[in-house]
């Protein structure tokens, strides 16, 4: 009898001093004692270890959902709920329930544990009842109590066969919609993020039926929207929000924030329309809100804001920021052309720095080159604007400012000079090293020297000053 009992150790009914489990198939088919009176010995007389057999029998069926419930209020109850999870004696039913309630009591990852140890299909068995008692807790369990209970069940999503990751996913869609719906971002063990982008696509519908509420908050939802929804679902949001936006008296900034976030043709068309039509506060917030993303289509009409003399300077200014951020080689160039055009002084130095956020390092020489060499500097505005920016662009600018060392506009070539000198962000760096010297040493008897700047400053004094300064620098 011995190795019998032995066998069965592993299968005591955990959390309580019963005698152990039998095998399924001893409990199907009790053997009776053979004995020395016969071959088929007295059918009514039972061997001990049979006996313990049917004990642990009954103790197995003794873990029920009433017992779950009772060990939940208890103190050494949260261990026995846990031992009746991991008991592949116990019913698939009863286990889910164990598993429900170590997730209501706090210890979620005890279910964790659990779940990733067990064999594939008693996992299976005990989803397709824990699914149900989870969802049921999502609806009308209070918040906290719902929230762990959305997370209980999308920690086992990815054991799911795919017809239960559909309910599974149809369910924490449905509790996360209310949760949205009342303006609740945050989420519990798993955020609405994580969540949302393992469900993917089939999230967009969701958040669409939300931004066409007019009493659902909307920032959040577009940027939930853009991160997991396809074109199709972000422009229906979009157009959700445009209507939104339509009705409203006054446009509040998040409204802007969020129709800009969001982009597709619906909200192209409308930001353009306010940018076109609009007075200057209204028009600058349309302008700042198509900052916000890429939007090809609008640089023509972007360029042509920013290049017209006659509009509004604060339009005028966000539309340069809409420039910059669909940038490229047209964005360059037209801001090259509205460097090279306009009269005004901070008009220029605004589209100098907006081609250098448009076309990064390709844009130094070109966009230096385009001031007209008629025009009149000051040192500290040379600094202060032009090389400023080209040390924004960090150790990646070093090539383009040599090879504007060799630019035919003095102005272009100073610029430079002084940029291999600037520090950068890390004032430890600077563009220029020890080895550039002798670049800028070519420069030595270069006697030409933009309008403005002080008397005797040339860029050959300058080139000469400057390589001094890299020698003392080594490295």
């Amino acid at each position: 009898m011995r190795p019998l009992l032995v066998a069965w150790e592993a299968r005591r009914p955990f959390g309580t001093d019963s005698p152990p489990c039998p095998p399924r198939a001893l409990r199907a088919r009790p053997r009776w004692r053979r004995t020395i009176a016969g071959r088929h010995g007295n059918p009514f007389r039972v061997s001990i270890g049979v006996l313990l057999g049917l004990v642990a029998v009954a103790a197995c069926e003794s873990v029920s959902s009433e017992k779950i419930e009772q060990w939940k209020g208890t103190q050494k109850g949260p261990a026995k709920i846990e031992e009746a999870l991991h008991n592949s004696g116990v019913a698939a039913s009863v286990r889910a329930q164990a598993a429900a309630a170590l997730t209501d009591l706090g210890t979620p990852e005890k279910v964790d544990e659990a779940m990733a140890a067990l064999p594939a299909d008693q996992r299976w068995e005990i989803l397709k009842s824990l699914i149900p008692i989870h969802s049921k807790a999502m609806e009308s369990a209070p918040v906290p109590k719902a929230r762990d209970a959305r997370d209980g069940l999308f920690s086992v999503r990815g054991y799911a066969q795919p017809d239960e990751q559909k309910q599974i996913d149809a369910a924490i869609l449905a509790s996360m919609e209310r949760d949205l719906k009342d303006g609740r971002f945050v989420g519990g063990r798993h955020s609405l993020d994580k969540m949302l982008a393992a469900i993917g696509t089939a999230s967009g519908p969701m958040l669409v039926r939300l931004l066409r509420d007019p009493k659902a908050p909307y920032k959040g939802l577009a940027e939930l929207l853009l991160k997991v929804g396809d074109e199709s679902a972000r422009e229906n949001g979009g157009a959700a929000l445009v209507r939104r936006a339509a009705a409203e008296s006054e446009i509040p900034n998040e409204m802007w924030i969020a129709l800009g976030t969001l982009g597709g043709q619906s909200v192209t068309e409308f930001l353009t329309q306010k940018l076109l039509k609009s007075p200057p506060a209204e028009a600058a917030l349309a302008a700042k809100a198509l900052q916000q993303a890429r939007y090809p289509s609008v640089l023509p009409l972007a360029l042509k804001i920013a290049a017209d003399p006659k509009a509004n300077n604060l339009v005028r200014d966000e539309v340069f920021g809409v420039v910059e951020k669909i940038g490229g080689p047209a964005a360059q160039k037209g801001l090259v052309e509205i460097i090279a055009k306009d009269k005004k002084d901070m008009v220029r130095y605004r589209a100098y720095e907006a081609a250098l956020e448009a076309g990064k390092v390709e844009a130094v020489r070109p966009a230096l080159q385009a001031f007209s060499d008629k025009l009149s500097f000051k040192k500290e505005d040379v600094l202060d604007f032009l090389v400023k920016d080209i040390t924004k662009l960090g150790l990646p600018a070093k090539s383009a400012v040599l090879d504007t060392l060799a630019s035919p506009s003095a102005l272009a070539r100073i610029t430079a000079i002084w940029a291999l000198e600037a520090p950068l962000a890390n004032p430890r760096q600077s563009l220029g090293q020890a080895s550039d010297a002798a670049a800028l040493l070519k420069l030595a008897d270069d006697k030409a020297s933009p309008k403005g700047l002080p008397a005797g400053v040339t860029v050959g004094s300058e080139a000469k000053r400057v390589a001094a300064v890299l020698q003392k620098r080594g490295g």
